[in-house]
């Protein structure tokens, strides 16, 4: 089987910013710099949220059942007992809501004292069949 067939029988990645923004005299977001990526895997509802500040923490986001336009944030830790049914806790960390007027969901972190932005639409072009961490080999 050859590379291209490989590929395109694997899900694909799409990659969203987030990033720190200002309101300008009309009320519109202004991106000031980027602070890190969302990724969604195609067919899937959960995003993966690495922030560059915390390159060695992933963070999730889900959409609110009831509402679609409210979001939480979540973070997660291997549950170590092996008996347990349960392979993960998971902590509600945040939040976020649509701003669709700004193409974006404002993301409010519990312990940040402003809000961050992902951008909705993914970025153009940049897909990928594994997530960064995949590609990246660390020495200990």
């Amino acid at each position: 089987m050859d590379q291209d067939t490989t590929k395109s029988n694997q899900s694909q990645y799409y990659r969203f910013q987030i990033f720190q923004a200002q309101r300008n005299a009309m009320g519109k977001l202004e991106k000031t710099k980027v602070v890190g990526m969302a990724y969604l895997k195609e067919g899937q509802d959960t995003y993966t949220i690495r922030l560059w500040t915390f390159l060695n923490d992933k963070f999730f986001l889900l959409m609110n059942k009831s509402d679609s336009s409210r979001f939480v944030v979540m973070s997660r830790e291997a549950n170590k007992n092996p008996t347990s049914k349960s392979k993960y806790f998971w902590n509600v960390i945040g939040n976020g809501k649509a701003l669709s007027s700004q193409n974006c969901i404002e993301l409010n972190f519990d312990l940040f004292g402003r809000p961050i932005y992902m951008n909705i639409f993914p970025e153009a072009n940049v897909s990928s069949v594994l997530l960064p961490e995949d590609n990246i080999k660390t020495t200990a």
